[in-house]
């Protein structure tokens, strides 16, 4: 080889190590400018619609005049990133006339039409303002105006002209999640049904303990949640949806989710690069030394890709905005999180039990810090057994009605039982303005569409209070309250229109709560599981935490359990197939798939496998089928002095329970997907309730009651007219003297 030769490779291996230098800091731009953007994605898109605030039934507005508003929850104290209301219903007019419907949006009115058809639909979207509201709702109002007769002083009333308003009415917005500073705006941040992420598949005992307790207080607070456990190595993923940078592309965990479809999890580094693309989202977490350990290893896995490429200072920096949740914590405190980028409520394992106060109405907004130890949270009030309906979600207001007005809320049974009991008496304060008809305003009270009590009102702008005893009858896991007032619109002789005068729920309206009246079915023994209580599980269903949480949080929720003074009682897995079997209880208790100790009563429910069999008594039959699966059965059983509900699965594969449900009638209940499927009382197989709730021996005293009032009456009618007839013939006497 010449010298010439020789230089010119020289200079050749020279531009290709030049080449490989430049590529290799390009590639290093890129991967830490990749995680710079990670860091910086924080904005969050949300939808939410009626139907997941638990109004599934569409709202119908009748009369002439019929008005409601509806409050929507938003991130309280962020602005909202082009907010829009896509507002969905229907409208009839089989009796013609002027019809108008007008929306507003936070009292301002938005939209106005007059359809003149005779049916037909309304899909409006409208423009909602961005600015930050500090209650933390976007007030929608709806308001339908039907005018049959053109004379001024007509009659407009009508059943044919009504207006719809759809569950499928939806808020979308979106919000800068980096701008979530306390823990008070994260949970006003949090959708309705936010995602509980525990540390794995398999848990130990405090962990599920925490879990549970946590998923219980959120559906107490009004949260529907999910539970998922951690992704760990082995578990499948699903890749759709993950958009993987350009700039880490070339890391061997990113590179490893390219693709489609389903993906097994084969190292630390792909657990850490899914959760940091967003694969895993969630919006509370227990947080336990499980928990740190694995997003510490996934992390660490991954910086060492990181610094290979040579990107570990801007790795390093993502890692400390944007996955705090691995920083261990106390484990009383509830600290403000990051998960992949995304604000998450990190729960201490000993802070869990005192979750469900502190995420209640009372104390929900003092919760102003990122970071809290919790020692004590209980609310007060509790001995009194009465809590207010502001505290419930009820928001006292007042209305203006021509005819009728209603006022409603809705309130979670199980968020009345954090305050220790089920209510038993509604304490309905109002008011009402005098209006130009001689005729008094009426107040009607409904619980789920049962009418309670009503009264005629005195409306002088006075207080007056309406007292509704609640029968159990009337009682559902989520419920609704309605107060409907009544006027007589009147014109003096059509010189005048009728005019909309003020009616008030006032702020002094509350419950009572108390001990519910059924001592022998789930509701008698609901009263006693919420105060201390054994929640009572198989060791099986630590194993697979995600499948069987959700089924014992509804369980737990549906039967009445405390999720601050229940006890977990872990029955350990007996030899071959046989069910583990309970140690006596002391206490009352809930029992999922474990079998009961020898001596517990239970002669109505007999499961084999997939074989069910019911018995109201002794050789009678109701029910005994077999090959079913998804079916579970629940009864109130009794070991030796102690009372309390087991529940067995039939078949080999449980019921996935799709909404809340109430254990409420009857002792004996089958539960599928749905909830309670049938129940029946086997003390007292078809008997009918008694109106106010009380045993049909309370009744009869009633009409025992009522007929020595009738007796009385009767008698002293005899007895005054008799006196008329001996004063009537003593004066006729002396008239003759």
């Amino acid at each position: 080889m010449t010298a010439y030769s020789s230089s010119r490779l020289a200079l050749l291996l020279a531009g290709l190590a030049s080449a490989a230098a430049a590529s290799t800091a390009f590639a290093a731009d890129d991967a830490a400018a990749a995680f710079r953007g990670l860091a910086e994605k924080t904005i969050v898109e949300r939808t939410l619609t009626l139907r997941e605030l638990g109004l599934t039934d569409p709202i119908v507005l009748r009369s002439f005049d019929s008005r409601r508003e509806i409050y929507i929850p938003t991130p309280a104290g962020l602005p909202l990133i082009e907010p829009t209301l896509q507002f969905k219903g229907r409208y009839l007019r089989a009796d013609g006339g002027r019809t108008t419907f007008v929306l507003s949006i936070d009292g301002y009115p938005v939209a106005a039409r007059a359809p003149n058809l005779d049916a037909g639909g309304v899909d409006i979207l409208l423009g909602v303002d961005g600015t930050p509201r500090p209650s933390g709702f976007v007030r929608l109002g709806a308001a339908w105006a039907s005018a049959i007769d053109t004379e001024l002083c007509g009659d407009q009333r009508s059943i044919g002209n009504v207006f719809q308003i759809d569950a499928d009415t939806s808020l979308t917005f979106s919000f800068d999640a980096s701008k979530i500073d306390s823990l008070v705006t994260a949970w006003s941040a949090m959708s309705v049904t936010p995602v509980l992420l525990v540390p794995g598949r398999t848990l130990s005992a405090e962990s599920y303990d925490a879990a549970w307790r946590l998923a219980l207080a959120l559906e107490r607070a009004g949260k529907r949640p999910t539970i998922i456990a951690l992704p760990a190595v082995g578990d499948e993923v699903e890749l759709a949806g993950l958009k993987i940078p350009d700039g880490l592309a070339g890391l061997p965990s990113f590179a490893a989710l390219k693709g489609e479809g389903r993906h097994r999890l084969t190292s630390p580094g792909e657990v850490g690069a899914f959760v940091a693309l967003g694969g895993a989202t969630a919006q509370v977490a227990v947080s336990d030394a499980a928990m740190n350990a694995s997003l510490a290893a996934a992390l660490d896995a991954l910086a060492a890709e990181a610094a290979a490429a040579g990107a570990q200072d801007a790795f390093g920096r993502w890692r400390e905005r944007a996955m705090t949740l691995a920083v261990p914590q106390p484990r009383d405190a509830i600290a403000l999180a990051t998960f992949g980028g995304a604000p998450i409520g990190a729960i201490g394992v000993d802070a869990a039990p005192k979750a469900a106060d502190l995420f209640s109405a009372y104390w929900r907004d003092v919760l102003i810090s990122r970071k809290l130890a919790i020692r004590a949270a209980e609310l007060p009030g509790r001995e009194e057994r009465v809590v207010s309906l502001a505290a419930l979600g009820g928001v006292p207001k007042s209305l203006d009605a021509v005819s009728s007005a209603d006022w409603t809320a809705n309130f979670d049974l199980g968020a009345v039982a954090t305050y220790g009991g089920a209510p038993r008496e509604l304490l309905i304060d109002v008011a009402a303005a005098p209006g130009a008809s001689t005729s008094d305003p009426v107040a009607s009270v409904f619980l789920n569409d049962f009418l309670l009590a009503a009264r005629r009102l005195t409306a002088n702008g006075q207080p007056e209070r309406i007292t509704a005893t609640v029968p159990s009858f009337a009682l559902r896991a989520v419920n609704t309250l309605k107060v409907s007032f009544q006027r007589q619109p009147v014109s003096d002789r059509c010189r005048d229109t009728p005019q909309p005068f003020p009616v008030a729920v006032l702020p002094s309206s509350a419950a009572r709560l108390g001990p519910l009246p059924d001592d022998s079915g789930f509701l008698g023994v609901r009263a006693r599981l919420g105060g201390g209580a054994d929640l009572i599980i198989p060791s099986t269903f630590l194993s697979d935490a995600p499948a069987t949480l959700a089924n014992v949080e509804r369980l737990a929720a549906a039967a009445g359990l405390s999720p601050q003074n229940a006890t977990l009682v872990v029955a350990p897995a007996q030899p071959g197939a046989a069910p583990p079997t309970a140690a006596p209880p002391s206490k009352p208790f809930l029992a999922i798939d474990v079998a009961l100790p020898q001596g517990a009563s239970s002669p109505h429910v007999m499961v084999d496998g997939d074989r069910l069999k019911l018995s109201a008594r002794p050789g009678e039959t109701l029910l005994d089928i077999s090959g079913v699966g998804r079916l579970a059965v629940a009864e109130v059983a009794q070991v030796g002095s102690v009372a309390g509900v087991s529940v067995q699965q039939v078949g080999a594969e449980p019921p996935r329970f799709e909404e809340p449900f109430l254990l409420a009638e009857g002792d004996v209940a089958v539960l599928t997907d749905a909830g309670v499927a049938a129940h029946f009382d086997s003390a007292n197989p078809g008997a009918v309730k008694a109106a106010d709730a009380q045993s049909p021996e309370g009744l009869t005293r009633g009409l025992k009651v009522f007929a020595n009032w009738e007796t009385a009456a009767v008698v002293g009618v005899i007895v005054f007219f008799g006196l008329l007839f001996l004063l009537a013939r003593a004066a006729r006497r002396r008239s003759r003297d």
